[in-house]
């Protein structure tokens, strides 16, 4: 918006056009449910509304016991507590994972191999957000711009050493996010 420019994705962009010919509004989306614990993964027109738990019922339910839900994509979905949540007009995926594979990896020292800082889109030091936010330290995090930080999850995924990168920054974005919003 500040150079006078937006940029909309394909959906969106539809959605509007919709709205804007027809007067129908959003009442529906297309929602990829897939993870290895789906009976029969599926992409459905799914009412917005409808219960995370309705849908996977139509794909046939659970294989076995749920490990993890998440709703949206695997690097920056969100763990989802219970599938009586509903699906909104953001919800593009519902993936849900055994137990086995909703085990964290055991996470090792940084060997300051420098893969999280060439995955990183926005050209930040993972590593050392990370660090500083582990340790509190929420001012030098902010020197090294955790809050432009798009939380996409490149950095733990690619890391050797198995870090909660993504989590930690996310932790350090919101302090300073927040400390931001209390000075204005």
């Amino acid at each position: 918006m500040e150079v006078g420019c937006v940029v909309e994705n394909v959906g969106t962009v539809a959605t509007i056009g919709n709205v804007i010919t027809t007067g129908m509004p959003l009442i529906q989306r297309v929602v990829t449910v897939s993870g290895n614990d789906i009976q029969n993964p599926k992409n459905l027109y799914v009412r917005i509304g409808t219960s995370f738990k309705d849908v996977i019922e139509q794909c046939g339910g659970y294989k076995e016991e749920l490990g993890k839900l998440i709703s949206g994509g695997p690097m920056m979905g969100f763990a989802q507590f219970t599938d009586e949540v509903p699906v909104i007009k953001g919800t593009s995926g519902i993936l849900a994972f055994n137990k086995k594979e909703a085990e964290l990896p055991e996470s090792s020292n940084c060997i300051m191999c420098g893969r999280c800082v060439d995955a990183c889109p926005v050209h930040l030091m993972p590593y050392k957000i990370s660090r500083y936010s582990i340790q509190k330290n929420f001012d030098a995090a902010d020197e090294y711009h955790a809050a432009d930080c798009i939380e996409c999850g490149g950095c733990s995924y690619i890391c050797p050493a198995k870090r909660p990168l993504k989590e930690t920054i996310s932790i350090a974005k919101k302090e300073i996010l927040a400390r931001r919003r209390k000075v204005k």
